[in-house]
């Protein structure tokens, strides 16, 4: 009907009580404002001002019709304003797929690096398999996940956050800490959850002159899995950021000298746009405490 300019010449116009002063604010011919006044009224089919000698006072119905104005425009400001910082990537939202804890040990970094980024980010976790999880990212159902290094593919851009060793995790009952021998190593069964990559953690015991172990899934949570070995239904393996959260009744060891490294490693779609991702990927090149290691192709 007509342009911002005049709905906003049209509030001037009111607050200024005439045509003159507003045309003074604007910089314009007062009879060309009052000629655009006059088209936006002719189109509307309704008188917005009493003209008078003094100036112009708004109308019943064009005081109704520029408050509603004012209201419009103020949501036109607030969305290019939320735009705005969308497009910087201060606002939105990040899908981030997990394997292990999220919030204990160094990936309390990675949450910080998410608030240092922009604290009105909205994080949405997703806790999986990581094969399942490298499959989200292709297929554009996550953004970013936390994946063992060795689990990444060349089809994604990674970044190498940390890197930490293994304990074992047996019941207090059984004895003191220290480093587990191949005898204790040998104790079965060992408990994992469905969605661990055993075969990884054995071939590495192997690799320290372990014996294969007797393994047994679990369906539950971390918690529930630190409780049966709390209780003495096995031992497990796990990452020494999740020792380094005391769980009653469960005692963590070094595994022998040579064992192996887990490399946590964040891995996204180089074609992902999310402005929040971006910036997020920027915090987290900044803060990572590791370099990031070369992946050969398969």
């Amino acid at each position: 009907m007509h342009d911002i300019t005049t709905l906003k010449a049209a509030l001037l116009v009111q607050e200024h009580l005439g045509f003159r002063r507003a045309s003074d604010v604007l910089g314009v011919n007062p009879s060309m404002l009052s000629r655009r006044i006059g088209g936006l009224e002719d189109a509307l089919g309704v008188s917005l001002f009493q003209r008078q000698a003094g100036g112009a006072r708004a109308t019943c119905a064009g005081a109704r019709f520029l408050e509603a104005v004012q209201h419009a425009l103020d949501l036109i400001d607030h969305a290019a304003a939320h735009a705005g910082e969308a497009g910087r990537g201060q606002v939105g939202r990040i899908r981030l797929g997990h394997h292990w804890p999220i919030t204990m040990g160094p990936a309390g970094g990675v949450l910080s690096a998410l608030r240092l980024a922009a604290n009105r980010i909205e994080l949405e976790l997703r806790e999986a398999s990581a094969p399942a999880l490298i499959t989200a990212i292709l297929e554009g159902d996550l953004d970013m996940a936390l994946v063992e290094f060795d689990d990444a593919t060349p089809a994604l851009d990674h970044l190498v956050l940390w890197s930490e060793g293994w304990r074992l995790a047996t019941s207090s009952s059984l004895g003191s800490p220290g480093t587990p021998c191949c005898e204790t190593l040998a104790a079965a069964p060992f408990l994992c959850c469905s969605i661990d990559d055993w075969a990884r953690i054995q071939r590495a015991v192997l690799a320290l002159g372990g014996p294969p172990l007797d393994v047994r899934v679990q369906r539950t949570s971390r918690e529930g899995l630190m409780g049966l070995v709390a209780a003495g239904a096995g031992n497990a393996i796990v990452p020494a950021s999740l020792a380094a959260a005391p769980s009653a009744g469960v005692t963590y060891s070094h595994l022998p000298p040579g064992g192996p490294v887990l490399r946590m490693t964040a891995v996204w779609q180089a074609s992902n746009d999310n402005p929040a991702l971006r910036r997020f990927i920027s915090e987290l090149r900044r803060s990572a405490t590791a370099a990031p290691h070369p992946i050969a192709a398969e």
